[in-house]
């Protein structure tokens, strides 16, 4: 397949990174316009306005806002938040368990957007609230169906942190603390060497049609290495984040009580994957037409243990990871698709995936590669049975991770959209947009 169609940002960029799976959300649409953040080649940050009638660009570099720690740490995402009740354009960027980077434009830029973007339309970088812990890593925009704006991220360090969830007020422009540790660090883990630490990493949270909000993540138990990982884990909430229920619908955390959703919290595993199975953290999760959540990830089917526990596994675990897709019921049954079959994968291992769904439940799972983006699509009339894998572009597109897709303009127009990054000859990288219509790809894989 090609793209329907591709908008050039820019050709030259920050080259080490300008994506990450952890995007929720990287690129956002309201009304005739779409929304994106990326790193310019000096490290500025950069925010990009397409024209959804013309698809012409207007890039604003900030300044004053540029990577200042570590620059070449892939960590460092930024992400856009919409608040449609006083149409402001939410921004966060360049953390990795350093201070909160976050600043709101000025109402109305999204409701009645001016014809030519500008610093004066933002206001100065600011704190979420006073009492928010300062220590970021992963901030993450959602709405609601209503679209009132949440914000959460990780505050501590990897396999010893805590989430942090707050909800924005439109009426006056601020924030409120949902909770400082949704997901907490403490708990015994026997399995690896009873572990005292860890935090949750999150794949996606998203709220469906009728309210529920949805969260599924892994544990880690230390920063040192991912084999730690461990467990497919879900719950969910029905009254914006402040009590939490597992998966048989049992409260498990009220947060207005000071609890806290804990390893040992009954009923969040939903498939045991044990440590060692290097199951990827951060990966990717949507919700189908009846709210029930479908997760994409990879890992192995069965556990090694390399000689050396080092961050990353010896060669002969990337030759057999594999993607992976998991599904809830109506009824709060998980199923397993199992290992998703990749036909002529030319490089070592795999990479991170996203996952969208169809208006008729089929699933498109894709993902970046040296040979460009790749899709694995299966349909809910086969019970997620079969597989089709294809080829959504050629080399000159690629990414590390796939970057997460703009949820608005599928949901409006059907049209899968995501930044990719092109690669062209020599050292240079460049900042794109790519639109495939969903419909299309879904008749091709069959």
């Amino acid at each position: 397949m090609e793209p329907d169609r591709i908008i050039r940002v820019d050709d030259d960029v920050w080259p080490y990174f300008n994506r990450a799976s952890f995007d929720q959300d990287k690129i956002v649409s309201y009304g005739n316009f779409q929304y994106s953040l990326y790193w310019a080649r000096d490290e500025v940050l950069v925010l990009v306005r397409r024209d959804l009638r013309t698809h012409l660009i207007q890039k604003l570099r900030f300044e004053d806002y540029h990577l200042t720690i570590n620059p070449r740490d892939g960590h460092r995402n930024t992400v856009v938040g919409i608040s449609p009740d006083d149409g402001r354009l939410h921004m966060s960027w360049d953390h990795h368990c350093n201070d909160l980077r976050y600043t709101k434009s000025k109402a109305g830029f999204l409701t009645e957007p001016p014809e030519e973007m500008a610093l004066n339309d933002f206001e100065s970088a600011q704190v979420l609230t006073p009492e928010a812990p300062q220590t970021v890593t992963y901030p993450r925009f959602f709405n609601d169906q209503a679209h009132n704006l949440f914000f959460m991220y990780r505050t501590g360090s990897s396999g010893n942190g805590d989430t942090v969830m707050a909800r924005y007020d439109a009426g006056h422009g601020t924030w409120s603390l949902i909770a400082i540790n949704l997901f907490s660090r403490e708990g015994i883990y026997p399995p690896w060497d009873n572990s005292d630490s860890r935090n949750a990493y999150l794949h996606d949270v998203l709220f469906d049609g009728n309210g529920r909000l949805h969260a599924t993540w892994v544990y880690r138990e230390t920063g040192r290495t991912w084999g730690s990982n461990h467990d497919l884990h879900y719950a969910y909430s029905e009254d914006d984040g402040v009590t939490w229920k597992n998966n048989a619908g049992k409260t498990i955390a009220d947060l207005s009580k000071n609890e806290s959703i804990v390893l040992d919290s009954p009923g969040i595993v939903v498939q045991e994957i044990p440590v060692h199975s290097w199951i990827m953290n951060q990966c990717a999760m949507n919700l189908d037409s009846q709210n029930c959540p479908h997760v994409a990830t990879y890992h192995l089917a069965e556990p090694f243990i390399p000689e050396a526990q080092e961050h990353n596994p010896p060669a002969v675990v990337y030759e057999n990871l594999s993607h992976y897709h998991y599904w809830r019921d109506v009824d709060g049954a998980w199923y397993s698709s199992g290992p998703i079959p990749e036909p002529d994968r030319k490089e070592l291992g795999i990479r991170r995936p996203n996952i969208v769904l169809d208006k008729d439940d089929n699933v498109c799972i894709y993902w970046a590669s040296h040979d460009g983006f790749r899709c694995h699509v299966a349909f809910a009339e086969e019970d997620y049975g079969r597989w089709a894998t294809l080829s959504l572009t050629d080399a000159a597109f690629n990414f590390v991770d796939a970057c997460k897709h703009d949820r608005w303009l599928l949901a409006k127009e059907g049209i899968l959209s995501f930044c990719g990054e092109t690669r062209e000859a020599g050292e240079d990288k460049g900042y794109a947009i790519l639109d495939f219509k969903l419909e299309r790809l879904m008749r091709e894989a069959r």
